[in-house]
């Protein structure tokens, strides 16, 4: 999650003022958002129950219709993530339109994940969209000062793998080192991947699919539901046949389903 909210900061636009951001981020987030979510989290394991017999833990009638205003899960979970990415560039947005010091604004966005994302427990996905805030700003700031185009792969690469692995045999027992060991855990990994990817460069696949990764973000949940009925439960068959799927997922979605899947 520190990887996907990091890249959303490294793509933040303002586009030109606060109302028109509201319009781009209903489109792209809030549309899909909304549609996936009464599809396969409501009329989906309704329906799968009604005909199927099939229960969720999370619930099978319409009380689902209200179930991610509340503290309990959805049938598919991934979709928060829509509803928080829009929280978070909206009130990212405020806060650097009137913060101009980038430090402040670094503090701003720490303070507010450790107040509403650890602290404070609200509904709908908020605190654990701001438990991720201080990642958009990291992003934000990266695209800023187009920091990936100076730093050396050759000589940063080594040592952010060096430390995240160093990092990830470590188990804190303090709650304020777990928080700090956490984060910095998340920041080497994202460098590292960054920077394999920019040695890398391109892989067909992984650039075909990332494309349209809202695409795989709201249907992975159901289709690993689908895979586990038909008891393929080996991760690396599972894994095999999704990849394989969204050759066909990814261009239906795109011909028929433009405007819910942010093509529009």
């Amino acid at each position: 999650m520190p990887l996907y909210v990091f890249l959303s900061g490294l793509f933040f636009k303002t586009y030109g003022g606060l109302l028109q951001l509201v319009r781009k981020k209903t489109k792209k987030l809030l549309i899909p958002f909304f549609f996936f979510y009464l599809t396969t989290s409501v009329l989906l394991p309704i329906a799968a129950h009604k005909v199927f017999g099939i229960n969720f833990n999370t619930g099978q009638d319409w009380r689902l219709l209200y179930a991610f205003l509340t503290y309990s899960d959805f049938p598919n979970i991934p979709l928060w993530f829509l509803w928080g990415l829009f929280i978070l560039n909206v009130s990212f947005y405020v806060l650097q339109k009137y913060i101009k010091s980038e430090i402040l604004l670094g503090l701003c966005c720490l303070g507010l994940g450790i107040l509403l994302g650890n602290v404070l427990t609200l509904p709908a996905s908020v605190s654990r969209a701001f438990s991720y805030f201080f990642y958009f700003y990291l992003g934000y700031m990266v695209t800023r000062h187009a920091i990936m185009e100076k730093v050396s792969v050759r000589h940063v690469l080594p040592v952010s793998f060096l430390m995240f692995l160093v990092l990830g045999l470590c188990n804190p027992t303090s709650e304020v080192l777990s928080y700090v060991w956490q984060s910095m855990l998340s920041v080497t990994g994202v460098l590292t991947l960054l920077l394999l990817c920019k040695q890398i460069e391109y892989l067909p696949y992984v650039s075909y699919v990332g494309r349209y990764s809202i695409m795989l973000l709201v249907t992975h949940e159901p289709l690993i539901r689908v895979l586990s009925l038909m008891h393929i439960d080996n991760p690396y068959a599972g894994f095999l046949i999704l990849a394989v799927s969204y050759l066909f997922i990814i261009p239906f979605m795109r011909r028929f389903m433009p405007h819910v899947t942010a093509q529009k």
